[in-house]
């Protein structure tokens, strides 16, 4: 499961088992207090800044608003109690206000969220911080000072810990698209589209597409055919050993493929890896709904 997914599942059941669990913080995951929703304390709003600023100079993680975390028998801080917040709803407006104004530069894809309890009609708070490959983000809120998270702690990021970051800064970012061109009798014509919607050059990028549901008739462009002899599986690959995708936001059409569906009523299932020098790789999954 995702950091995000498991984000969007959180609810009241998961947030008590943290603490009849004792549930330990780590790497992706904090508990922290607040004197108030409404985060008039300047600590808390300091402790906002720092904490998002060390997830997102790390890679990223969930913080949640309304659980003490105490030391365990091995030094590791674990969730021990719920403070619930009369007003977690009104914490959630308050971090929306200053998510603009808790780092910098901003951080694109920040979420939070109230977690209610019912019985009580309280509850806690929870902010989600993804993993990007912008910054590094300085801490705000009266901080001014970069983060990064190490274990079950946020530590202040040394020198070169900045010069490292700054160095890195500039990624390429690649996304692929399979587009629907025309169907005729049965069979099925899509272009395989490329974008690079990061902020550098795409070099030696390329990709491998598992199709589920389909045979391949006819590969077009510099496509090839990986699925191999009895695979039971149709797998198509691209390599860029000499070009580069620029970081345009245009899509580049890098071929063709004809395919036929194994059952035509079911959707078509693609397995994406796309892959490129200096950046994580890609994996992503889609599904092609039958023609209409």
């Amino acid at each position: 499961m995702t950091l995000a997914e498991t984000f969007d599942q959180l609810d009241w059941a998961t947030i008590a088992s943290y603490v009849e669990l004792k549930q330990e913080e780590h790497l992706h995951l904090d508990f922290k207090t607040l004197k108030n929703a409404e985060l008039t304390s300047s600590d808390d709003k300091r402790n906002v800044g720092r904490c998002i600023s060390g997830f997102a100079n790390s890679s990223g993680g969930i913080i949640v608003w309304g659980i003490d975390a105490r030391k365990n028998s091995d030094d590791i801080d674990c969730a021990s109690a719920i403070v619930e917040l009369r007003k977690p709803a009104v914490l959630v407006s308050r971090l929306n206000a200053l998510s603009g104004e808790a780092t910098s530069p901003v951080i694109d894809g920040l979420r939070h969220k109230s977690i209610l309890n019912l019985k009580s009609g309280g509850g806690v708070a929870a902010t989600f911080i993804p993993e990007t490959d912008g910054g590094p983000f300085m801490a705000l809120l009266g901080e001014q000072r970069y983060y990064k998270r190490s274990g079950d702690s946020f530590y202040r990021m040394e020198h070169f810990d900045l010069e490292d970051m700054f160095g890195r800064r500039r990624k390429p970012n690649l996304e692929l698209f399979i587009q629907p061109s025309k169907v005729e009798n049965g069979v099925e014509d899509y272009s395989i589209l490329i974008r690079n919607n990061g902020r550098a050059v795409a070099r030696h990028a390329g990709f491998l597409v598992t199709l589920q549901n389909v045979e391949i008739n006819t590969f077009g462009g510099d496509l090839r055919n990986h699925s191999g002899i009895n695979a039971g599986k149709s797998v198509v690959g691209w390599d860029n050993q000499i070009g580069v995708i620029h970081p345009n936001g245009i899509r580049v059409n890098v071929g063709s493929i004809k395919v036929s569906r194994i059952e035509p009523e079911k959707s078509i299932r693609a397995d994406v890896t796309l892959y490129c020098e200096d950046a994580r790789v890609v994996k992503a999954a889609m599904e092609i709904g039958p023609p209409l």
